[in-house]
């Protein structure tokens, strides 16, 4: 499946979310946008979910990622991100920056809805500042 948009993101990890307990899963996508390989990285409990960049991109890097979507849910049933969501896109975006390994998109999914920081612009936002190391020769 070709995943473009986060229309077709919310489509992919609807069925595959938990409702109950909160969830953070990855998608890798190869550079077609195909998806690769998608997994639940982190389970937690009704209100919120361990994390840790590092893991996300393990899992990229197994399965040969050319970029990764990820989503999470809010078994609560609001579809926006709280302020822990943000801090952790930002996390995600200043490491896809140093690895080279895009985050296409960070989704929440409630209820039957989802909230993309791809569509809302928010990832555009929270990657201004982010400066890409530029000099990788040694000396």
């Amino acid at each position: 499946m070709r995943v473009t948009s986060p229309k077709l993101a919310f489509l992919y990890f609807k069925t595959r979310l938990s409702k109950e307990v909160e969830e953070f899963w990855a998608l890798a996508l190869n550079s077609e946008k195909v998806a690769l390989k998608s997994a639940c990285l982190f389970r937690g409990t009704v209100d919120s979910c361990p994390f840790h960049p590092r893991d996300v991109f393990r899992f990229a890097f197994q399965h040969n990622a050319s970029s990764l979507i990820v989503a999470h849910n809010h078994p609560t049933g609001r579809a926006l991100p709280s302020r822990e969501d943000v801090v952790v896109t930002q996390q995600l975006l200043a490491a896809a920056l140093i690895l080279e390994l895009p985050v296409e998109d960070h989704l929440i999914l409630a209820k039957g809805r989802y909230f993309s920081f791809l569509q809302s612009g928010q990832l555009t936002e929270l990657s201004k500042g982010l400066v890409a190391p530029t000099d990788r020769s040694l000396d």
